[in-house]
């Protein structure tokens, strides 16, 4: 979701409304994929590790921000079908801020759709955090992909980069061997649901061999 910061300079917009615009659009994107397409997983990489590199007053503005979404979604929950989950380090958010995610976290178990937010993650660190969990196991016979963080989810098949730049910047590593990556010059909050369904198209329209 990347673009946020120069969207809310292109529009001169403070950083805040900037980045409730992200959000705002995420979960428009978010509806839309899972009443319109046979969605069932779609995965945010809303904050990397690296992020938290940014001033302080940025991060301050994100927390906000984040505490906002978990309040709007507890007095929601009615209104949305699907659940939400949330991995990554939690250690920098607080205990208030933490006590939210993990009610938000309990809703809507009956649903088998998932929006996924990636909070404070990093790809290399998911990857050495389950070599040494998988070193250490007793039972051998549990794949390595197992602990991985997003485990409990399957690999993504397509991967949307906004924002221009043709990377991943640390997000999945281990889980896009076979994924089909778009990268859009767009901004994260212009991008549109008819942008999202055309890149659909084209990837049912990709002959995909997995290799044979």
């Amino acid at each position: 979701m990347d673009g946020n910061n120069r969207w809310s300079k292109i529009n001169k917009l403070n950083k805040f409304n900037g980045y409730k615009a992200g959000v705002k659009n995420l979960l428009n994107i978010t509806d839309y994929l899972f009443n319109s397409n046979t969605v069932n997983y779609i995965s945010a990489f809303a904050l990397s590790k690296n992020n938290l590199k940014r001033p302080k007053s940025l991060i301050h503005i994100l927390k906000k921000i984040l505490t906002e979404f978990l309040v709007n979604e507890s007095n929601l929950n009615s209104s949305k079908k699907y659940n939400i989950r949330f991995i990554g380090d939690r250690n920098f958010l607080s205990k208030e801020i933490n006590t939210k995610i993990d009610y938000i976290e309990k809703l809507r178990k009956n649903s088998k759709k998932y929006l996924i937010i990636y909070l404070n993650y990093s790809g290399k660190n998911d990857i050495n955090q389950a070599a040494k969990k998988f070193k250490s196991s007793r039972n051998k016979n549990i794949s390595f992909t197992k602990f991985l963080l997003s485990s409990p989810y399957p690999d993504p098949e397509i991967l949307i980069r906004t924002g221009g730049f043709n990377r991943i910047s640390d997000f999945f590593i281990y889980q896009l061997t076979f994924t089909e990556f778009f990268f859009i010059k767009k901004l994260w909050p212009d991008l549109r649901n008819t942008d999202v369904s055309k890149i659909i198209r084209n990837y049912y329209s990709i002959e995909r061999k997995f290799g044979r």
